[in-house]
């Protein structure tokens, strides 16, 4: 017979379950602004912005200070350590800010992807050292929840058995710390949209990596009512020559889904993948139509996907706050609605929102 040592107490299952739940409250998601250091490089450099701590910190305020709306359609924020530790040009802690909001703070605690030995350029996600104390920290400085992103790519030889097995081995031992902590852990397993695959391949490689993370989860004791999933869409690759429809996507998705994740898991935060504003809305918003039964919230974790035309607005400006802000409550209102089943796409559309923000490779 199987043991379970140490179990979490009744009192530590309800904790990460209420908090889980508060997280996927209809209507919500979350909003991953956890880029690193690096990738704040790489977004301000596209508006002309030099990458310091200060321009990295003003633009975080422009997001965490949007007005009160914002709980309405936010449930969680995913920080980087740094923005953590950040305040407001008045010396207000950023986490402060939020959870006056009644939003959750989460932290992203992996430490980026290395090479897989013995694979054909494959990744697994380190950080596992000291995450114990790590997330004991975090709790205390007022972190609800955490992200930990493994990648895999689709290609003739990948994924490799090799890769899945030991991404969803370490997606599970990181689980584990978080929930010991009090941490809720979002679950990540991405698969890039990298390539020329079509959306069946896509379809039939998400169901064996999500089968191998559930299994490895359930070996590893996870509570599943104490988590949460940020998978990626079911959708071809960028170079895939063949175009599905938003229902084709959200069919295929859902299918995916109702055959790996067992119910018992509260919400699925959906990443972006490089999808423009408004396709990463379209999208959700056709999953949630979806005819098939969903026994799980399905909602919104994205970074560029609510932040890409604010970032754009913004420019540096100071002046532009405001405007920028406004760009930003717009993808979170319109994702809320998706996250329902109740956003109509306008013509809109067709301006900054639809621009693709596919990155190949892409890494934070």
């Amino acid at each position: 017979m199987t043991h379970q040592f140490p179990a979490l107490s009744p009192e530590q299952k309800k904790e990460l379950n209420d908090i889980a739940l508060q997280i996927v409250s209809p209507g919500k998601g979350i909003l991953a602004a956890d880029e690193s250091v690096g990738s704040m490089a790489k977004r301000l450099t596209q508006i002309g912005v030099e990458n310091t701590e200060e321009n990295r910190r003003f633009y975080r305020q422009i997001l965490m200070t949007a007005d009160d709306r914002i709980k309405n359609y936010i449930g969680g924020v995913i920080f980087f350590h740094e923005t953590l530790y950040q305040s407001t040009d008045d010396g207000t802690p950023f986490i402060n800010v939020i959870k006056e909001k009644n939003i959750l703070a989460g932290i992203k605690v992996d430490k980026g992807v290395v090479t897989l030995s013995g694979t054909n350029g494959e990744t697994t996600t380190q950080g596992l050292d000291g995450l114990a104390e790590r997330c004991a920290q975090y709790k205390k400085d007022g972190a609800d929840f955490a992200k930990w992103r493994c990648v895999l790519k689709i290609s003739a030889t990948t994924p490799s058995a090799l890769a899945i097995m030991e991404n969803a081995n370490v997606l599970a031992r990181y689980a584990s710390i978080c929930q010991q902590n009090g941490i809720v852990p979002i679950v990540e397993p991405e698969i890039l949209p990298d390539g020329d695959h079509d959306l069946k391949r896509c379809q039939y490689v998400t169901e064996k990596v999500l089968g191998a993370v559930y299994k490895a989860l359930s070996d590893h004791h996870i509570y599943l009512e104490g988590t949460l999933l940020k998978p990626n869409m079911v959708t071809p690759g960028h170079l895939c020559p063949t175009k599905y429809s938003p229902e084709e996507i959200a069919t295929a998705t859902v299918t995916a889904l109702r055959r790996t994740v067992p119910p018992a898991v509260p919400g699925i935060t959906f990443l972006s993948g490089g999808q423009s504003e408004e396709e990463a809305t379209i999208n959700l918003n056709a999953i949630n139509k979806c005819p098939l039964p969903k026994p799980w919230a399905l909602t919104f974790s994205y970074g560029r996907a609510l932040q890409a035309s604010a970032l754009n607005t913004w420019r540096g400006e100071k002046e532009n706050m405001q405007a920028a802000q406004n760009e930003f409550m717009k993808r979170a209102e319109v994702n809320s609605l998706a996250a329902l089943g109740q956003y109509e796409a306008s013509s809109e559309g067709e301006g900054a929102a639809s621009q693709s923000l596919y990155i190949e490779n892409h890494a934070y």
